[in-house]
């Protein structure tokens, strides 16, 4: 009873470190947990995702696996896991993590969505669509998906149902800030210079510290003219001047 009572302790504890940004404290009492009770597959997740944050990759990838060889219906760990493989480029173990979470969840949208995000990336855009369709099909307010969908669309040049999907995720999450920024993109090859604006404007207003948002602003200005803003804002962002042919970097 003793220890269970510390463990709950120590456990809310490194839950409030970790929060706190205070990773060193937050490692050490999740590491203590787990030699006291090393069949806890929730601190193997929280574990993971403190070393996803500090991007220690292949260590956080070590603990997901543990939480699900424990748990293998633990979906949130198979989620956490398949992006981590997607963003280092190891997309074949993504798309096996994500379709893992179909299989355990069917109707888990995310799962969906994610599935398409790898896709997507392989340029297998068929599929891609199809998953988004299907994660805003059991979860029609899903502004990601939406989203996401919008993005494969104007890739394919298909630039009013992209429209249609931006304007459908602001509809069903007005905060949702990276819509804004290919809603912007796209009002901007199409010459929509002032709606452009006010996407970039809403974007940066949401989400400050989105240096995309400030290069697509930046070089917005920069056609409409305000140099001087345009290029302060193009610093804060990337530090690329783009042109429709080629770009060139502010050093």
């Amino acid at each position: 009873m003793k220890k269970n009572i510390s463990i709950e302790k120590d456990f809310a504890l490194a839950v409030d470190n970790h929060k706190k940004k205070n990773f060193q404290i937050a490692e050490k009492l999740y590491k203590k947990i787990l030699k006291l009770n090393p069949n806890s597959a929730g601190v193997y997740y929280n574990l993971g995702i403190l070393y996803n944050e500090l991007e220690e990759y292949h260590k956080a990838i070590d603990c997901y696996e543990k939480a699900i060889k424990i748990d293998p219906s633990y979906i949130l760990a198979h989620i956490n896991l398949g992006l981590i493989f997607k963003e280092l480029g190891e997309f074949q173990k993504a798309i096996n993590c994500f379709q893992k979470t179909v299989d355990i969840e069917p109707d888990y949208a995310d799962s969906h969505n994610n599935l398409g995000l790898v896709y997507k990336k392989l340029g297998e855009y068929k599929k891609a669509i199809n998953c988004y369709e299907k994660a805003i099909q059991i979860n029609p307010s899903n502004a990601s998906a939406y989203t996401n969908l919008g993005i494969v669309h104007k890739e394919l040049g298909e630039y009013k149902k992209a429209i249609n999907c931006y304007k459908k995720a602001i509809q069903m999450n007005p905060n949702y800030s990276n819509v804004y920024y290919n809603y912007g993109n796209i009002l901007q090859e199409l010459k929509e210079m002032q709606k452009a604006k006010t996407c970039y404007e809403k974007l940066l207003n949401l989400e400050p510290n989105y240096k995309k948002g400030y290069s697509g602003y930046g070089n917005l200005l920069l056609k409409l003219s305000q140099h001087y803003k345009g290029l302060s804002y193009i610093k804060k962002g990337d530090g690329v001047i783009r042109f429709t042919q080629n770009s060139v970097k502010i050093i």
